[in-house]
């Protein structure tokens, strides 16, 4: 039987990215466009492999942090990132993806998709440690949950700019340089003992505004770019 914290944890997951995939698509759509950038079928597609791959994510990096010590949490930070930032471009450098704009908005449903349940399974497990939470503690740990969706949101869109543009040398690192440095920001913000509260809100502040310029970046000026290029290139042909 589905429980509460269930609800809530599903609700934070899949509701901010069904909510950001809709701020974000609706631009490049009917009614806001006669013919769409993209293929609402494919967007789908990513979206559901994304929600697959979201919760093996999760699995994989579960089981990590379970085997590893507390001395290797950096390599596990960078190998984990490194991990899931090439499995997004191997999905999206298929053959029929490159150098296509339309490349960039599956990009951003793979993204939504795998932090969909990635986010689901990361706030249940952290509601179910606090055992009995209150409202605040919830409702704490449902925004922290938000986090994951700007990232796997905002980095997974970039690799698709990446392959889009042809010019995946140029765009992976930054993707992979966000993921980084919001993983080491994030985790800081749990080691109590070297940064003792309320100092360790630096942290988590600090992986807050990572993840919040790169979708930023993604929705202001790196889609709308992308998009005027190819207009122009269509012109001309």
């Amino acid at each position: 039987m589905v429980d509460v914290l269930q609800l809530v944890s599903a609700a934070a997951g899949f509701g901010p990215a069904m909510f950001l995939m809709y701020l974000t698509l609706r631009r490049y759509t009917y009614p806001r466009v006669e013919k769409p950038f993209f293929d609402d079928r494919r967007v789908f597609m990513l979206f559901a492999l994304g929600v697959v791959l979201g919760m093996v994510l999760f699995v994989f990096e579960r089981w990590g942090g379970s085997v590893g010590a507390a001395e290797t949490l950096m390599l596990l930070i960078l190998g984990f990132a490194l991990m899931e930032e090439l499995l997004k471009l191997i999905v999206l450098n298929y053959p029929k993806f490159q150098r296509k704009a339309d490349t960039a908005f599956y990009g951003l449903a793979l993204g939504l998709g795998i932090s969909s349940t990635f986010t689901f399974a990361t706030v249940y497990v952290f509601l179910l440690d606090l055992e009995e939470p209150t409202l605040a503690e919830g409702t704490a740990v449902a925004l922290m949950g938000m986090l994951f969706v700007l990232l796997h949101g905002s980095t997974t869109t970039i690799i698709g700019i990446g392959v889009a543009r042809g010019d995946v040398k140029g765009y992976f690192p930054e993707a992979l340089l966000i993921h980084v440095v919001f993983g080491l920001l994030y985790e800081s913000f749990f080691f109590v003992d070297i940064f003792t509260p309320p100092l360790n809100l630096i942290g988590l502040i600090g992986a807050t505004a990572v993840v919040v310029y790169g979708y930023q970046k993604v929705h202001r000026r790196l889609l709308p770019d992308l998009v005027k290029d190819a207009k122009r290139l269509s012109q001309k042909k």
